[in-house]
């Protein structure tokens, strides 16, 4: 069913997309000659949300940016290409620095603001659709910084064709504002949220504890730049009306379809109905698969937590499917290079920067890996130890459970917001509970999120081994050392499928550790043109915005001290992050 309703509703968004970019002939003949009549002359707001939320994580055509910049930024993966040539090399390239920028603004936005502007009379979904502009317009802004937001997307419907730039803290004030306000408003409508094709299956209430739990999100980001109107905002989410996400079955995420990958077609098509970040980093062919970094493989391994090698796995897998991630030829044969790689001791993941080809490691004989050896020899012809592809299964690949095109898209889960109250209660705020409850409970549910939406029936992690595994670190003292540092390393595990908040709280919290850049070494293979090798804080906007919007794009530029420094913290950010 929610798949029949996705691909009704993305072709009308798809046809409103069109519908908004073409403008009005003032002569009657022409107008009706130039009329397709096939086409619908106005677009429902509920298709309009449906296009929104989906583009969210369903668009290809933005996802190089996830792979390329931010991943490689978080040090969650390393070793392709793409993330070793740009953030392993801090390589500033604007066509995969613009691309979430070009393509929220030309969609999402475009039809959000135009479909807030025809559902006054639609108080839920006008909500609902308010409520996602504030989630992208944070996407957006904690990439690139100052970006358009309250006069974004305003060209059809009030003539605004260059928004100014609002400046974060602006931003930040018109989120509490605007999620408040939503809250409010949810319920008072006996409207359907048409076109909800979240877990929140259309319903007031559950979007209202959604809005409060971005609430608490925002709050805490702000929490060391303005730490006293952070407090406040938070405290008034934990109290407002209808609650907020205290449960997995409150968890806020969008919908995809078990679906073909659609590659940039599907972007060029507006054909958003399968997870794309998934999909890129699966990678286009079987050579451009995405690899573990050492830096989150240590964070893992060093804890014994048992979500280690139900992310990183071996596969043998240059025959694989291209349409989508198979089991059948993406062979599996991790616990074979396990006993391999404990046989010789032997170091695999690959560190940020390297590609998995650099730092040479010694591929094992075919007869050390029987799975091998046994498909060689089954199909010669298909390469399976030539090219070095046999040097490559050992280092650690992102579990292909995680590239499903039906995994979901996050946007806010109990596991995150217990997280968050943790943190709160550290720093003195009225919530209920103690720091260890609700990083124990955060832990709990940020294993229950992967059980549930990633892991096969066979792979799902046992009670007993989360039990475990928090014992082990209440036993470290990781609370009594360093809880900060304790409470966003579990964050940081939790985000490794949402790139945007994985960075936006790695520079927040400044946590974890990651590896001090400046150190690694300079790698032939790639382009390293900034002197400052140290990780960006921010991307550069897109190039283009100096010749269309060039007097707001100045301004923005003026209060960064007149260079479009990627190096530049953000608003919210006032220290930089610990490497060692």
């Amino acid at each position: 069913m929610i798949t029949k309703y996705i691909k009704k509703t993305l072709f009308a968004g798809m046809v409103g997309c069109t519908f908004l970019a073409t403008a009005s002939c003032s002569d009657s003949y022409m107008e009706k000659l130039n009329t397709d009549e096939t086409k619908a002359s106005s677009i429902a707001p509920s298709a309009q949300l449906t296009t929104a939320l989906l583009q969210t994580y369903g668009d290809f055509g933005l996802m190089d940016t996830y792979r390329s910049y931010i991943t490689g930024f978080t040090q969650h993966f390393a070793g392709g290409w793409n993330v070793s040539n740009y953030a392993g090399s801090v390589h500033a390239q604007d066509d995969q620095m613009r691309l979430i920028w070009d393509q929220y603004y030309a969609v999402a936005i475009k039809n959000i603001v135009d479909a807030i502007a025809n559902s006054e009379d639609m108080p839920n979904t006008n909500a609902a659709l308010r409520i996602h502009r504030v989630y992208l317009m944070s996407v957006l802004t904690d990439t690139y910084g100052d970006i358009p937001c309250t006069e974004a997307g305003l060209g059809f419907v009030k003539g605004i064709s260059n928004p100014k730039y609002d400046t974060q803290e602006e931003i930040y004030n018109f989120f509490f504002d605007e999620l408040a306000a939503c809250v409010d408003q949810l319920g008072t409508g006996t409207d359907n949220i048409g076109g909800d094709v979240t877990s929140l299956y259309g319903d007031p209430a559950a979007w209202r504890k959604y809005a409060n739990a971005l609430r608490l999100r925002f709050a805490m980001r702000i929490s060391d730049v303005n730490p006293t109107k952070a407090q406040q905002e938070f405290e008034k989410a934990l109290s407002a009306n209808g609650g907020y996400i205290a449960s997995e079955a409150d968890d806020a995420y969008i919908i995809y379809t078990d679906s073909p990958f659609t590659l940039y077609d599907g972007s060029r098509d507006l054909d958003f109905r399968v997870n794309a970040l998934g999909e890129i980093l699966y990678g286009q062919d079987p050579t451009s698969p995405t690899f573990i970094c050492s830096t989150f493989f240590n964070i893992l391994k060093d804890n014994n937590d048992p979500r280690l090698y139900r992310i990183c796995r071996h596969y043998i897998n240059t025959n694989r499917s291209e349409i989508k991630p198979d089991r059948e030829w993406n062979i599996d044969v991790t616990d074979e290079v396990r006993a391999y790689l404990d046989k010789v001791d032997t170091y695999t993941a690959c560190v940020p920067g390297a590609a998995w080809w650099s730092d040479w490691v010694n591929a094992p004989a075919n007869s050390e890996i029987p799975t091998l050896e046994k498909y060689v020899k089954m199909y010669p012809e298909a390469g399976f130890d030539q090219n070095n592809f046999n040097a490559r299964m050992i280092r650690p690949f992102l579990s292909i459970d995680f590239e499903m095109p039906e995994c979901p898209g996050t946007l806010i889960n109990s596991a995150e917001v217990e997280f968050l109250l943790a943190e709160a209660k550290l720093k003195g705020w009225n919530v209920n509970g103690t720091v260890e409850e609700h990083f124990k409970a955060g832990i709990k549910a940020s294993m229950a999120w992967m059980n549930n939406h990633y892991l096969q029936n066979k792979d799902k992690i046992a009670d007993a081994d989360i039990d475990a595994y928090i014992n082990g670190l209440m036993n470290a003292g990781v609370l009594t050392t360093n809880a900060k540092e304790a409470i966003n390393t579990q964050a940081y595990i939790l985000h490794m499928m949402n790139p945007a908040e994985a960075w936006a709280n790695l520079r927040r919290s400044d946590y974890p550790v990651l590896a001090d850049r400046t150190k690694l070494a300079i790698r032939p293979d790639f382009t390293y043109d900034d002197a400052n090798l140290s990780t960006p804080n921010r991307l550069r906007y897109p190039i283009l915005e100096n010749q269309y919007n060039s007097e707001n794009y100045k301004a923005a530029i003026e209060r960064m001290g007149g260079k479009d420094d990627w190096h530049k913290r953000l608003w919210w950010d006032t220290s930089d992050i610990n490497v060692e």
